[in-house]
């Protein structure tokens, strides 16, 4: 427990996302099929499983290679009711988020090298939960960064690969 204005200790950085351990080589682990490649990045989907964050069922889990090492996951899901449900699953066991921007639906779990991201699209009404090993994930930053999210017109449908000028 901790006192108001004295900030509760920082939980532990997980070691692993799902039970793969950060920097787990892509070939050594089972059931995992590439879906994209970018330059040194890959993404890639488990087969065969439901996904899940703990006990909530997810639209759909992403695995993010850099360099052939495991770097980070996205978990995309629908509705409020499944933001909260994640939300309490992840503040249960790192504690509660810090909200960088002005909505609650937006918040980060800073572990250490480890960055749990919780994000939610409100008039969608879609979210994705992200783990990040920054020190993994470092030489793929950037890859397939060429034009800024603000020069993509907003009638673009997600996933629709910006325009060239």
């Amino acid at each position: 427990m901790s006192s108001p204005g004295v900030p509760a200790p920082a939980a532990e950085p997980p070691a692993s996302f799902h039970g793969i351990a950060w920097g787990t080589p892509l070939a050594d682990i089972k059931g995992m099929t590439v879906v994209e490649t970018n330059g040194p990045a890959a993404y890639a989907k488990v087969t065969g499983l439901a996904p899940r964050i703990a006990e909530v069922a997810v639209t759909e889990v992403v695995y993010a290679f850099c360099n052939d090492l495991f770097a980070g996951a996205m978990a995309t899901f629908q509705g409020k009711d499944r933001l909260e449900a994640i939300r309490a699953v992840v503040a249960k066991r790192y504690g509660q988020p810090v909200t960088p921007g002005e909505t609650a639906e937006n918040v980060g779990w800073p572990l250490g090298d480890v960055m749990i991201m919780l994000e939610y699209d409100a008039p969608i009404g879609v979210g994705v939960l992200s783990y990040l090993h920054a020190p993994t994930f470092l030489p793929c930053k950037g890859v397939g960064e060429q034009t800024p999210p603000a020069a993509i017109p907003q009638t673009a449908a997600p996933g629709t690969p910006p325009m060239a000028p």
